[in-house]
């Protein structure tokens, strides 16, 4: 592959990881801001919701060095790559994970409900980390263990790990999308056929999640998926490492869509956002619309409307 192209391609994937730097941190860091302001936001689910937004902000910024390694063509070996970007490598580990527990705490909010309300908050949230947070350090110390000094062309997490440890990486994250998918399908044919017998907050909560999951899988599946399928269709070389690198676009796009997802399909979180934003004139025209009012309107008919089917 010619050295332009590859320069080409280099500046282009640097630019995206800039772009959705600036959207995801914005969205990340709102969604924790909404949580810890208001307490009607507060739950079990919003909690774990707060750990993938922690993660994701953590994989947005350990790509902003890489976007900087592009830019100038500087290249490192896997020994000085890998632990420099241990800490990302934890965390795009362990969101993959938390996605997971998302469905399954919708599981157990449906199936387990006397459990879900007698255990506390702190105590099922770390719970339902736990299993992240192994997965994700057991990846990281085997990288560590598979470190060689490979010279590697771009310094993310495809390519940093030990090809080994890489292609476990990628096939463990298409088997834990897939139970991801199946589960919530499963509960979305549960919610269709209970319909509005459903509790108002569960149906709620499945509002919510329906997008954000189908978003997440699909673009955290592209990621990995590709990763791995460019390895087993016997690419190799520079041509393995372009397709690979840009693979970063479907994983940036993970990183980034949860809260704009939430704003999309939750009223509550819409309300809560444009309060807290209220002192700029562009969301007072918002205000000044009737957004705003129509918004929590519509929250109110639902809640009535459920709370007298419960």
């Amino acid at each position: 592959m010619s050295s332009a192209v590859e320069m080409i391609n280099q500046i282009f994937i640097a630019t995206e990881i800039v772009l959705f730097n600036i959207f995801g941190l914005f969205g990340n860091i709102n969604f924790l801001f909404l949580t810890y302001l208001k307490p009607s936001l507060r739950s079990k689910s919003s909690y774990i919701q707060c750990a993938l937004s922690v993660s994701h902000i953590f994989c947005l910024l350990f790509e902003l060095p890489n976007a900087v390694l592009l830019f100038t063509g500087i290249q490192l070996r896997r020994n000085v790559c890998f632990p420099a970007i241990s800490i990302y490598i934890f965390f795009i580990c362990a969101q993959a994970v938390i996605m997971l527990m998302l469905v399954v705490d919708l599981f157990i909010i449906v199936f387990f409900t006397t459990f879900y309300r007698r255990v506390d908050n702190v105590t099922y949230t770390v719970l339902m980390l736990f299993v992240p947070f192994v997965y994700a350090g057991f990846t990281v110390a085997w990288g560590f263990v598979m470190m060689d000094d490979e010279l590697v062309i771009f310094c993310n997490p495809p390519i940093s790990l030990h090809p080994v440890v890489s292609r476990w990486w990628s096939m463990s994250n298409v088997g834990l999308n897939s139970v991801t998918l199946c589960l919530f399908l499963f509960l979305m044919i549960i919610f269709h056929f209970r319909g509005k017998k459903q509790k108002s907050d569960t149906r709620k909560l499945m509002k919510r999640l329906k997008v954000s999951v189908v978003v997440f899988v699909f673009s955290w599946y592209m990621c990995t998926l590709g990763v791995d399928m460019f390895v087993a269709i016997g690419l190799t070389g520079s041509v393995l490492v372009f397709f690979q690198s840009n693979m970063v676009f479907f994983a940036l796009l993970c990183y980034t869509q949860p809260f704009y997802v939430m704003l999309w399909r939750s009223s509550e979180y819409r309300v809560a956002f444009v309060e807290m934003w209220s002192f700029l004139n562009c969301v007072k025209s918002l205000k000044s619309k009737g957004w705003v009012e129509r918004t929590t309107r519509v929250t109110t008919q639902v809640s009535t409307m459920d709370s007298s089917k419960m």
